[in-house]
């Protein structure tokens, strides 16, 4: 099966093709290069960039026909004819993301290709790359913060809107340096503000423990965990018995689990689960837990190989956590939060008994302790209370020189 205009095909053997002109003909012969992939969206990929590689050591060409035969394109179709004066967005966007795959975790690139596809190729993909300037971006960040949900045309997140601004940033980066553009467009940044997140009171978490304890289950002991280490969803799902130090009493953050889009989408699902390293090389960290909580740990030990969450040699996926983790809050009769909500609530437990930040920060596995210190750490009221309390009472010791007087 062929793509009109590209030279792509579908092989027989179920790789795909893309066939490129390269250079002048040899002995009267068209000199073409063959490059190879598991999916039509893999070998446009490499095909593009091997385009942009050509143009960087300027072996692109001034002949409109080697132009149009390098991008794919056909001087036949008036509609392409204007695109080969210029390299198209979609054409440098790609390049881009070729050029990231080997130098980013499967899960980020599989992020940056999800933003890519959805947000910016729609309404940037056909426009030429160096038309692109300050103010067409500005315009278009300013359509994605009012309505650039796609399933309701909702506002969309801030932080979504400020990636879209940093991957756009690393794109025309990208252009700059073989030569596209002659410059980077600058928008003003976007303020992202600190979502509000919710923690679990005393009581709540007393009526979590006591479901847990009750229930007694490989998955209650991953709650617990979580409770009382602050462990990411994808970092407790992936963790087995032998990540667990019984001399001690501490625990090994050593892979995560996550479920990403399927890039390459070979099998024709959209969506795959992958075990990795984790997020970031602070994110590899050891968790010291309180004595009396690892030592219930200690009493259901498995074997070495088993995945604590599930008391096997099968790791539980995040999705299914989170269904399970629901649930539980339903039995214990606790109002809905999020499971990192647990993650916020061990944090700020911490802080509340006195424990240092940058012990803190090492703990929960962030690069920064300002993360820690703004974003995972909410006191509840009855602490402010308390601090608040431990003030010098000068009513007292004013009234006490009213009476002197």
């Amino acid at each position: 099966m062929g793509r009109y205009g590209e030279n792509i095909r579908e092989r027989a053997d179920g790789r795909w093709e893309a066939r490129i002109v390269q250079g002048a003909p040899v002995n009267g012969k068209t000199n073409f290069k063959y490059l190879y992939g598991r999916s039509y969206q893999d070998v446009r990929q490499k095909k593009n960039c091997f385009v942009l590689e050509l143009i960087s050591r300027g072996e692109y060409g001034k002949d409109p026909a080697v132009a149009a035969g390098l991008l794919g394109l056909s001087e036949k179709n008036p509609e392409n004819r204007s695109k080969t004066e210029g390299l198209s967005f979609q054409t440098v966007s790609e390049g881009w993301l070729n050029s990231k795959k080997p130098t980013v975790k499967e899960s980020t690139f599989a992020y940056y290709t999800g933003m890519v596809n959805t947000h910016l190729l729609p309404e940037l993909g056909d426009l030429c790359i160096r038309e692109i300037n300050s103010e067409k971006l500005w315009d278009f960040l300013l359509r994605k913060k009012a309505k650039g949900r796609l399933k309701d045309g909702k506002p969309l997140a801030e932080k979504t809107v400020a990636d879209l601004k940093t991957i756009l940033k690393q794109i025309f980066t990208y252009a700059q340096s073989r030569g596209l553009v002659d410059s980077i467009p600058v928008c003003p940044a976007f303020t992202v503000r600190k979502p509000t997140v919710s923690v679990l009171t005393k009581a709540e978490q007393s009526r979590i423990e006591e479901v847990l304890r009750k229930e007694d289950t490989p998955f209650s002991l991953g709650i617990l965990l979580s409770l009382y280490g602050g462990p990411r969803i994808g970092e407790v799902c992936a963790l087995k018995w032998e990540d667990f130090d019984f001399e001690n009493e501490t625990v090994h953050i050593r892979r995560t689990v996550s479920r990403i889009k399927n890039v390459d989408d070979v099998s024709g699902r959209k969506t795959k689960v992958v075990l990795t390293s984790p997020k970031t090389e602070s994110s590899m960290r050891t968790i010291p837990l309180p004595s009396p909580v690892f030592q219930y740990f200690r009493e259901r030990r498995g074997a070495d190989s088993w995945y604590m969450m599930t008391g096997s040699e099968k790791f539980m996926e995040p999705r299914t956590c989170r269904a399970r983790y629901k649930r539980l809050l339903r039995r214990a009769g606790v109002a809905d939060h999020t499971y990192h909500c647990l993650r916020h609530t061990y944090a700020t437990h911490c802080v509340e008994c006195g424990m240092d930040f940058k012990s803190l920060s090492e703990i929960l596995g962030h690069s920064d302790v300002k993360i820690t210190m703004q974003r995972y750490v909410h006191p509840s009221m009855d602490f402010k209370k308390e601090q608040v309390n431990r003030l010098p009472c000068f009513m007292e010791s004013g009234q006490k020189r009213v009476g002197k007087s």
